[in-house]
C-alpha cells in the first residue's frame, strides 16, 4: 500500500526545504494537507512527484516547489483575506487556508463542485469557492489583501488587479515563450509595482495571454 504520509514528508524535506523555503507556516501547511485528495482519479500515486500534474481542461496542479516559493513571496498573514485564482480541485486553497484568515477561491464550472466538496472534506472551513471565468475575477464586496494565480500569465486583466487593495500583494508567473518568471507585485496608488522573485515555467492559463509581443 502506498504510504502517502511518508511521500508528504519527503515532498517537504526533499523538494520544498531544498528550494530554500524556510517559512514555518508554509512547511506546516504542506505537511498537513493531503495532496493526493486533490488530484484526478488514478493520479494519486504521482501526487507528490516533482512535476505539474494535469488536472483536465488544459489545467495543472503546480509543482510543490514552485507553489511553495510563490507562497513565500506572497507572505501570507493570519489575518489576510486571500484570493486564489484557479484553485483546480482545491489543493492550493487548502494550503493557503492553513495560513490565512479567509480564502476566496475562483474556479470554472469543470472544477467548481469538486473543489467545494474536497475543501469541505478537508475541513478547510475558512474557504469560499466561487464559480466563474478566471480572467473575470469575482464579484466580492471587499478588496483582498493578497492574490495568487495558479498558472502562467502574460497579462493580468484589470478586473483582477482592481480586486486587490492598495498595499496588497500579488504573485504570478509570467510566461514568455519557453521562459517564465515569478514576480511579486505590490499595489501602490492603484498601480502594480513588480519585482523579480524566481525563474519558473508553468503552463499558460487561457485568457491570460497577449496577442501582441510580450516583453519582460
Amino acid at each position: 500500500m502506498y504510504d502517502f504520509d511518508q511521500a508528504r514528508r519527503e515532498m517537504v524535506d526533499c523538494q520544498i526545504r531544498t528550494a530554500d523555503v524556510t517559512n514555518y507556516s508554509i512547511l506546516k501547511a504542506f505537511s498537513r494537507v493531503a495532496r493526493e485528495k486533490f488530484v484526478p482519479d488514478g493520479a494519486s500515486s504521482i501526487a507528490y512527484c516533482e512535476t505539474n500534474i494535469h488536472l483536465g481542461e488544459d489545467r495543472y496542479l503546480l509543482e510543490p516547489r514552485i507553489f511553495a516559493k510563490m507562497l513565500e513571496l506572497l507572505k501570507v498573514n493570519s489575518n489576510d483575506l486571500i484570493l486564489d485564482i484557479g484553485c483546480g480541485f482545491g489543493y492550493s486553497s487548502a494550503i493557503i487556508s492553513e495560513m490565512a484568515e479567509l480564502v476566496i477561491s475562483l474556479e470554472e464550472e469543470f472544477f467548481f463542485k469538486s473543489a467545494q466538496k474536497l475543501l469541505l472534506e478537508a475541513s478547510a472551513d475558512n474557504t469560499i469557492v466561487y464559480e466563474g471565468e478566471l480572467s473575470e475575477g469575482i464579484n466580492y464586496q471587499e478588496k483582498v489583501d493578497a492574490l495568487i494565480i495558479q498558472g502562467g500569465v502574460q497579462t493580468i486583466p484589470l478586473k483582477i488587479k482592481n480586486q486587490l487593495k492598495n498595499g496588497g500583494r500579488l504573485v504570478a508567473i509570467f510566461i514568455n515563450g519557453f521562459k517564465g518568471e515569478c514576480r511579486i507585485g505590490i499595489k501602490k496608488e492603484n498601480q502594480i509595482h513588480w519585482n523579480h522573485g524566481f525563474d519558473a515555467y508553468v503552463p499558460l492559463l487561457k485568457n491570460f495571454s497577449k496577442n501582441e509581443e510580450f516583453i519582460f
